[in-house]
C-alpha cells in the first residue's frame, strides 16, 4: 500500500530540519573550539586596565570618607599588587585637584591619602579639619629698672674755730748756745734685684685633623630594554640609587630624598642578594617619576644638588631613549634621534609606558 505523498514530503522535510541541527551545532563548536577559542580578560583585579583600576582606587576611597577604617581601606588597595600604592593614591588625588573634579570625589581621595600619610601641598586646602599653625606667645616685657634720684642732705659744719694758745715767753738775757748736733748719714740699703721667675707657658693645642668637607656629584641614565627586566612595552617604574665613595666603595646608611613624592629612603635597605650595601631605590606609579638628593638625615634637607628630572611613566626625551637603545630596539632599526623622534610623533612607537632609571653619587673623600 502506497504512503500519502504529504506523509513523505513531511517524513522529508523533518529530516532536513534534523541535520541541518546537528550541521550547525557540529559548526558552532568548530568555530567555539578551534577558530575563535573564548579567551578571558580582566579576570583579577591586578589584570584591571590603568583607567579601571584608578576607578578602583576612587571608589576605595569613597568607602573611606564614609567609615574612616584605614586597615580595611589598605587591605583593598593591595589587592591591586601595584608598587607604591601610596603614592599612585597621592598622584591621583593631585591630579582631580589639578583638573577640577567633582569636589565629592576630590575631598575622598584627599581624606585617603592623609589617612595614608602622603600629603601634598595642594590637599591642604582639602582637608576637612587642616591643623592651625602654632600662635606665637608674645616674650614678657622687662620691668623698668627703679630710677635713682640722688637725694642731698645738708650736712652741717664741724669747722669749730679753736682759740689761740700761743703764750708769749719772756725773753731772757742769756743766750742760750746752739748746739749742733750732726745728723747722722742716711746708710744706703741696696735693693733686692727681682728674680725672673718663668711664667707657666699654656700647653700646645693638640692637632686633630678635620675630615674634609664633604662634596657630591651625581650621574643618571635611563636603563634600556634588556636590562634589568626593561622591554619595550613593560618593565619598572623605578630608580634605582648607589652611593659611593671617591674609590668607588659602596656606603650604607646614607639617606636619599626624592623632592616629588616627599620620600626619604636610606642606602642598603634593600634585602635582595641583586642589591649593593650603598643602594636603595624609589617605586613609582601612574604619571611617577622623581628628581633625587642626599639627605643629611631622615627629615634632613640636601647635602648635594638635585638630579635631573627622571619621568617613570611618561616618555623621556627622545635623547635618553636614543642612548638607551629604546629607537633601535622598540622604534625602527638605526633610527636616527630624529627619525627616533618623528616616529613618536606619529604615535608609531614609544609613548605611556614603564622607565627605570640609575643614579650614582659620588663622595668627595
Amino acid at each position: 500500500m502506497k504512503q500519502p505523498r504529504a506523509s513523505r514530503s513531511g517524513l522529508i522535510i523533518t529530516a532536513l530540519v534534523v541535520l541541518g541541527l546537528i550541521a550547525g551545532a557540529g559548526l558552532g563548536l568548530v568555530i567555539g573550539w578551534i577558530v575563535w577559542p573564548v579567551r578571558y580578560y580582566d579576570t583579577d583585579l591586578v589584570d584591571l586596565k590603568p583607567e579601571y583600576k584608578e576607578q578602583y582606587i576612587v571608589l576605595v576611597a569613597s568607602s573611606y570618607a564614609l567609615d574612616h577604617d584605614l586597615d580595611k581601606a589598605q587591605a583593598r588597595l593591595d589587592q591591586l599588587q601595584a608598587p607604591n600604592i601610596r603614592q599612585w593614591v597621592a598622584q591621583l588625588a593631585d591630579q582631580y585637584i589639578r583638573e577640577g573634579r567633582g569636589e565629592t570625589e576630590v575631598r575622598a581621595l584627599v581624606e585617603l591619602a592623609h589617612g595614608l600619610k602622603v600629603d601634598t601641598p595642594n590637599m591642604v586646602a582639602y582637608l576637612a579639619s587642616p591643623t592651625p599653625l602654632p600662635t606665637a606667645t608674645p616674650l614678657p616685657s622687662p620691668t623698668p629698672l627703679p630710677t635713682e634720684t640722688p637725694t642731698l642732705t645738708p650736712v652741717p659744719p664741724t669747722d669749730t674755730p679753736v682759740p689761740p694758745t700761743d703764750t708769749p715767753v719772756p725773753a731772757t738775757a742769756t743766750p742760750i748756745p746752739p748746739t749742733a748736733t750732726p745728723l747722722p748719714k742716711p746708710t744706703s740699703t741696696p735693693k733686692p734685684k727681682p728674680t725672673n721667675t718663668p711664667k707657666p707657658q699654656p700647653p700646645a693645642p693638640t692637632h686633630t685633623p678635620k675630615p674634609p668637607a664633604t662634596k657630591w656629584t651625581w650621574t643618571a641614565r635611563l636603563v634600556g630594554p634588556g636590562e634589568d627586566g626593561q622591554g619595550c612595552d613593560y618593565g619598572n617604574l623605578q630608580i634605582r640609587v648607589t652611593v659611593v665613595d671617591a674609590k668607588g666603595s659602596q656606603i650604607g646608611g646614607v639617606w636619599i630624598y626624592d623632592r616629588y613624592s616627599g620620600q626619604y629612603q636610606v642606602t642598603g635597605n634593600v634585602g635582595s642578594p641583586d642589591w649593593g650595601p650603598g643602594e636603595t631605590k624609589f617605586e613609582y606609579g601612574i604619571g611617577g617619576g622623581g628628581s633625587v638628593c642626599v639627605a643629611s638625615g631622615q627629615g634632613g634637607p640636601c647635602e648635594s644638588d638635585f638630579t635631573r628630572d627622571m619621568p617613570c611613566y611618561y616618555a623621556p626625551p627622545v635623547q635618553d631613549l636614543w642612548a638607551a637603545g629604546y629607537c633601535d630596539r622598540c622604534c625602527e632599526r638605526g633610527a636616527s634621534v630624529d627619525r627616533c623622534q618623528q616616529l613618536i610623533n606619529e604615535g608609531k612607537c614609544m609613548g605611556a609606558g614603564h622607565y627605570s632609571w640609575r643614579v650614582v653619587f659620588k663622595r668627595s673623600w
